[in-house]
């Protein structure tokens, strides 16, 4: 049988009264709590009934000792029943079990006033998570009208716009809440010294939380080094289990607030220092050679990028000078591939006529539905300021025809020639210094069109 029992913390700091209902469903279920921080922990107890209250105490500290003011306060709560069962900073649950006991709070306007304050930073932590949460979405959303197929192809930038949306709709729900709560409280301490019990949204909360955690493993798992993302976030998870423990025993004790900073602080540069030489020892990095390349949606034989202006038998082309760079991303939605090369003396350290040029980017679409959006968005990405025009179609061997348009522009005194090719699966978008012959047309349809 379990002794213990842990919870993510689900519910706004300033709800109380959705707590105190859940603890003490939670001691009809026996599991009385113990101890809190990011997570709620139990025991195991016989089930049974139990009365919980939440008091704030202004000014009480996370890590500081406590003052004599909170002491005071702690043993007249005593007195009348209530022994504190847990406490994070202002927040302090007691637990009763008298029948009736006498109740923590008896003037409204001051637990009104309590709450305010103790609840206030959290308060603005959260509201500004939440704004940063609904900037990452608006600058998501721009990146998505601007460069469509490179933002849908970044699983990083998907996962941080989805927990960005949550966060803002967390830090959205909390304000609206809250404001809505304490103006309705303040007025009937006001009129009539009733109390006014705080209204928290639970399906809300758990929901957001799953969904976030359950995005963040998805994302670690099917990420490059995602393992090593993963095996952060469970750090950090740790980091604040043990943290748990050690400052409250400690500021219990009354430790000096610089020594439990400076012991958790060890604790926490112990714990990322075995996980990420232990990610290096086991060496769980999936970049190299192929498989990488398998990974991300694309394949070909050997480490050369798959298509040079050496493969394509450029006139006159001896290679030197020039450098290629290669960004290869994937997601659920899309795979993106670009390489460039380019003559370049400064990285090359060569001496010659810059006369060629080649980039292309290559997005394969995974979802049959995403085929029109991919392709105008790329349309709209690639555009020069001239309308793009329609051309002959390319043909393959099998003279399968592949719709193509063409527009021109230039890049250090170089006329390039830059095609967009529909195929089934992807869109292409290559530019080149020259415009190329049907067996060119046929090696970059053969490459590009296979990888």
């Amino acid at each position: 049988m379990r002794r213990g029992k842990l919870e993510l913390v689900w519910s706004y700091y300033y709800d109380h009264t959705t707590m105190k209902r859940h603890f003490e469903k939670m001691a009809g279920k026996g599991w009385a709590l113990d101890r809190m921080g990011i997570f709620w922990h139990y025991h195991r107890i016989r089930p049974k009934s139990l009365h919980y209250a939440v008091g704030y105490f202004p000014g009480g500290g996370v890590y500081a000792p406590p003052t004599g003011e909170e002491l005071t306060f702690e043993e007249y709560c005593e007195m009348a029943g209530w022994e504190l069962a847990a406490e994070h900073g202002p927040m302090k649950i007691f637990c009763n079990e008298r029948e009736n006991p006498v109740p923590l709070e008896t003037q409204a306007d001051i637990q009104v006033e309590n709450i305010r304050r103790g609840s206030r930073r959290v308060r603005i932590i959260d509201a500004t998570l939440g704004a940063i949460g609904w900037l990452i979405l608006i600058y998501f959303m721009l990146n998505l009208y601007f460069d469509g197929v490179r933002t849908l192809s970044s699983g990083a930038g998907l996962f941080f716009a989805f927990v960005g949306l949550l966060l803002g709709i967390y830090g959205l729900v909390e304000l609206i809440t809250y404001q809505s709560w304490y103006q309705r409280a303040k007025a009937n301490a006001r009129r009539d010294l009733s109390f006014t019990p705080t209204k928290g949204h639970p399906v809300i909360s758990k929901t957001i939380l799953f969904l976030a955690i359950a995005s963040a493993v998805f994302y670690a798992l099917t990420a490059t080094g995602g393992i090593l993302m993963l095996a952060v976030a469970a750090g950090y998870f740790i980091v604040y289990y043990f943290q748990d423990i050690i400052r409250n025993r400690m500021r219990g004790k009354g430790a000096n607030t610089a020594v439990n900073l400076g012991v958790n602080f060890v604790i926490a540069f112990l714990i990322f220092f075995a996980i990420f030489n232990g990610y290096q020892y086991f060496n769980f990095s999936d970049t190299a050679g192929e498989k990488y390349y398998e990974k991300k949606g694309f394949h070909w034989d050997g480490q050369e990028a798959p298509l040079t202006l050496q493969k394509l038998e450029t006139p006159g082309f001896d290679g030197k000078g020039y450098v290629d760079t290669q960004n290869i991303q994937s997601s659920v939605f899309l795979s993106r591939m670009e390489i460039e090369e380019f003559y370049n003396e400064s990285l090359s350290g060569a001496k010659g006529d810059p006369g060629y040029y080649l980039d292309y980017v290559v997005a394969k679409v995974k979802l049959p539905s995403l085929y029109g959006f991919a392709r105008s968005s790329m349309e709209r990405t690639y555009e020069t300021g001239k309308n793009w025009q329609p051309l002959d179609p390319w043909e393959t061997g099998e003279r399968e025809e592949i719709h193509v348009c063409q527009t021109t522009l230039t890049r250090n005194n170089l006329q390039i020639f830059r095609y967009l090719l529909c195929m089934e699966d992807r869109i292409v978008k290559i530019d080149l210094s020259f415009a190329p012959d049907k067996e060119g047309q046929k090696m970059i349809l053969e490459v590009l069109g296979e990888i």
